[in-house]
């Protein structure tokens, strides 16, 4: 389930740099779709979110790779604040709070998350890349 926000598509990755503020990791329940997802609220993303962090904009790393752009976004650790169950799709979001945007949502490996005490969710970095213009 991958998708980026019209203005990440329009203003390129230094929108994410300069308006990325929150890691999350939100939980999909079985059955629904990219497109669902991405026609949902603000509101109806958030909670879906199960672990959050907060990052800046040194938390990204633009940098050339060969022809194109890879942007690196650091990877952190997150005491859950809620569940995931095995059916459910998990999924790593980059998310601008101050304006309600979901900058990036990108797959990641399901599993269950649970919210003992003492658990952690290890975020790994989050890599994307801006491709070279190819013919059409």
């Amino acid at each position: 389930m991958n998708f980026s926000s019209y203005n990440f598509k329009l203003n390129g990755a230094q929108h994410l740099k300069d308006n990325g503020n929150l890691l999350a990791l939100a939980a999909i329940p079985s059955g629904i779709t990219v497109a669902t997802v991405k026609a949902e609220s603000y509101a109806t993303t958030m909670a879906r979110v199960i672990a959050s962090a907060a990052m800046t904009g040194a938390d990204v790393t633009l940098a050339a790779d060969v022809n194109d752009l890879k942007i690196t976004v650091n990877g952190k650790s997150i005491d859950p604040a809620s569940t995931a169950l095995v059916t459910d799709d998990l999924v790593l979001l980059i998310l601008d709070t101050v304006n309600s945007e979901v900058i990036i949502c990108q797959d990641a490996t399901d599993r269950i998350v649970t919210n003992e005490v003492g658990d952690m969710v290890t975020i790994p970095a989050l890599i994307a890349h801006v491709r070279e213009l190819s013919a059409v």
